[in-house]
């Protein structure tokens, strides 16, 4: 499904984009259908529909609201403004919980500095994809790992993602209007989430008025879940002294000798520690209050 409104949905089919009403079933199953979601539907043979089944997903954001993503992209400026480790690695967090690939993409490369940040990240399993010049170097081979997927791009105010996305997909307006205008709904459509087909698979969540994944309506997380949402830390789990080592400062502890023998980036493990600190000193109830 590529977008929704007030209870009409555009989906793409083998015969075209169809403007599709829900079933009874879903609607009495309660189920918000999503831009991204994976529909079975009924033609009427005129440019119309009808979705009689949603289909499983295979995970689901509510803020953008969007389902079925392969990768968040982070888009993440080198200065101006200042990089945040912290909450780029809680994003990474995030994205792992929903089993969301991330994607570095580095911006205003040319102003330097570069080469900190991405030494941190080349120690982790994430591609890292350096842009500068206002997205002339660098974009293409972005563009390259985006094909065949469904991407989201999340960036804080100013690092150059709205200038990014135009150099990546410069007919992504046109489509955004031509969306608009099958649904008619005019001005009520500019802050719907959209997926956009770019081809060969290849699809970008328009999430208007979207920067970020809201860190206090981030996905449920437990204490003893924070290590294997950092991949870097999977191969040396198990393999401490203590069997339930937490990780942050035991004797024996595999993850902190990786870190100090250089193999874990030591800002990873330190936003390890601080995120196990925000979890563990939340209530139980309100662990399980926290979504995406």
């Amino acid at each position: 499904m590529l977008r929704g409104q007030n209870g009409l949905y555009l989906v793409k089919t083998a015969e075209g984009v169809l403007r599709c009403r829900a079933g009874s079933g879903i609607r009495k199953d309660g189920y918000k259908l999503l831009a991204g979601d994976r529909v079975s539907v009924e033609s009427h043979g005129d440019g119309t529909g009808f979705i009689r089944e949603l289909h499983e997903r295979v995970n689901c954001l509510v803020r953008p609201p969007v389902a079925n993503v392969d990768l968040l992209v982070l888009v993440v400026a080198v200065a101006s403004p200042a990089p945040s480790p912290f909450v780029l690695d809680e994003l990474t967090v995030l994205a792992e919980k929903q089993n969301i690939r991330p994607v570095l993409a580095l911006t205003k490369c040319e102003l330097g500095g570069a080469e900190e940040l991405e030494a941190v990240y080349r120690k982790t399993p994430y591609p890292v994809f350096r842009i500068s010049e206002r997205g002339k170097v660098g974009a293409d081979a972005l563009f390259d790992h985006l094909r065949g997927k469904t991407s989201v791009f999340c960036g804080a105010s100013g690092v150059g993602k709205s200038t990014l996305l135009n150099r990546l997909f410069p007919g992504l307006n046109a489509e955004t209007g031509e969306l608009s205008a099958k649904l008619r709904r005019g001005k009520n459509t500019t802050r719907t989430t959209s997926l956009h087909p770019l081809g060969g698979g290849t699809y970008l969540a328009d999430t208007p008025g979207f920067t970020m994944l809201d860190p206090e309506r981030c996905a449920r997380l437990l204490p003893e879940e924070l290590p294997d949402l950092f991949p870097e830390f999977r191969p040396y789990l198990g393999r401490c002294r203590y069997s339930h080592c937490t990780h942050l400062c035991e004797d024996g502890c595999r993850i902190l000798q990786a870190v100090s023998d250089g193999e874990i980036a030591r800002e990873r493990q330190e936003s390890y520690c601080k995120l196990y600190r925000i979890c563990k000193a939340l209530p139980p109830k309100k662990r399980f209050q926290r979504e995406t």
